[in-house]
């Protein structure tokens, strides 16, 4: 300490009988020492990141609904983990998401699961009930539990077929089956608005469960005896992808409890 103290050319310790202190001079000198050495640690980490591949942009893509499935809590970890890595995020729709991941304008997405290419690979995240969406007021609102089929004679809104074709035929396909008929005149594109409409008392509707946790108001979600009345949320992305990011965040979202297996 004296050796550096006369490199220095003052006095950091104030050396008396009974104790030793800093000196104001030395007070100020330990408070920019204890931040140099922080930032120090903070760059030997982050270069550490970029040693291992942990650095760059990453653009992720997600329908709307992945806002309640737990995605941003899974990101947020994510960049805490890495924050060298920094996240590029786009909301669209699934065929959207399959053709940006296809061109190379996005890493990886999270989509409702349809037939992919033969360059995109998938990772399940979720299987996900359907659930039965009413007005506070409805008929049907002090149910639990239903079947599909005793929602025939109501306006069943669905999403336009053109924003996710498999998705949307899946849907219609379990309508049909119990003989209920869905309402198709409404062209709108999100989940969010179908529920909004619900709320206003302008249908019912067949709705992922998730979308119970957006709290909106007025709506009542029952839960359908139909086992086939469920879908699957997968991650997708390009095989030949060359971002080092893309398999740490994978890998990331795999060990989180986002993903179901």
């Amino acid at each position: 300490m004296k050796q550096l103290e006369e490199n220095l050319g003052f006095l950091l310790l104030d050396r008396g009988r009974k104790a030793v202190r800093l000196t104001p001079a030395g007070a100020v000198f330990a408070e920019h020492c204890a931040r140099i050495l922080g930032q120090l640690d903070a760059a030997r980490a982050l270069a550490e990141q970029k040693s291992k591949g942990t650095s760059g942009t990453l653009a992720v893509s997600f329908v709307p609904s992945m806002l309640f499935r737990h995605l941003p809590r899974t990101l947020h970890s994510f960049e805490e983990a890495y924050p060298a890595a920094k996240l590029d995020l786009h909301e669209m729709n699934t065929n959207r998401q399959i053709d940006h991941l296809t061109q190379g304008k996005i890493d990886v997405g999270f989509i409702h699961s349809v037939p992919l290419p033969d360059d995109l690979q998938s990772h399940l995240v979720e299987t996900e009930r359907l659930v039965c969406c009413v007005p506070r007021n409805h008929r049907l609102a002090e149910r639990s539990r239903i079947s599909i089929s005793e929602m025939a004679g109501e306006k069943v809104l669905v999403f336009a077929r053109e924003f996710a074709a498999h998705y949307h035929d899946h849907i219609v396909g379990l309508l049909r089956a119990a003989e209920v008929d869905p309402y198709e005149h409404y062209r709108v594109q999100h989940w969010f608005t179908v529920i909004a409409l619900v709320a206003q008392g302008m249908g019912v509707s067949l709705v992922p469960r998730s979308l119970s946790r957006s709290r909106m108001a007025d709506l009542v979600y029952i839960e359908i005896e139909e086992p086939k009345a469920q879908h699957e949320i997968r991650m997708i992305w390009k095989t030949d992808n060359k971002n080092p990011v893309n398999e740490i965040f994978r890998r990331h979202l795999q060990l989180s409890r986002l993903s179901s297996s």
